[in-house]
């Protein structure tokens, strides 16, 4: 391998692996690593006053409480992937969409998480789930999905955003301002 020269060493479903060598501060030299995967949007999809969360089931962690949302495509735009998720998992369209965040990933693993609030939303199709898809849709209060994501698979960046929003009057106001429940 030349040095500097950064090669692919795999590619599957879902990871690339790429490695390169470098050299250290001291001369030496060492391999480095990193993975890139397809980046993701998730969403908070809004129905009045509560916001619908998923109940999923894989058969590598049974079921656990989840957001709606997957990974964006080739050559789709992240709020187009959270449009057409919607309409997946919930057979749901929204009226207003609102960009809440994005968490840029660029450490040994390189990806970029869109977090959506998918606004005024309403039921217009039965859910078109993957073959390796259960997803139970619920309708639950904002602080209900809350005091459920300390036991969600999610991030530990969103995690703690939400955890502030539970814990913190201004962060819980603000969430709510961008999912459309407060004015």
């Amino acid at each position: 391998m030349k040095k500097g020269k950064e090669r692919r060493v795999f590619k599957g479903v879902t990871f690339t692996a790429y490695q390169w060598r470098q050299q250290l501060y001291d001369g030496s030299w060492a391999l480095f690593e990193r993975i890139e995967r397809p980046s993701v949007a998730l969403f908070l999809p809004v129905v009045g006053k509560k916001v619908v969360m998923a109940i999923e089931e894989q058969p590598m962690f049974g079921r656990t409480p989840g957001m709606l949302g997957g990974v964006i495509e080739e050559g789709e735009k992240a709020l187009d992937a959270a449009k057409r998720e919607l309409l997946e998992e919930a057979g749901m369209t929204a009226r207003k969409w609102k960009l809440i965040k994005e968490y840029r990933y660029t450490g040994r693993m390189l990806y970029t998480l869109h977090l959506f609030a998918a606004i005024d939303c309403r039921k217009v199709a039965e859910q078109k789930l993957d073959p390796g898809e259960k997803i139970e849709i619920r309708q639950v209060t904002l602080q209900k999905f809350l005091s459920m994501v300390k036991g969600m698979r999610l991030d530990d960046k969103i995690k703690l955003d939400f955890l502030e929003a539970r814990y913190v009057p201004a962060k819980l106001k603000m969430l709510e301002r961008m999912l459309g429940m407060r004015r």
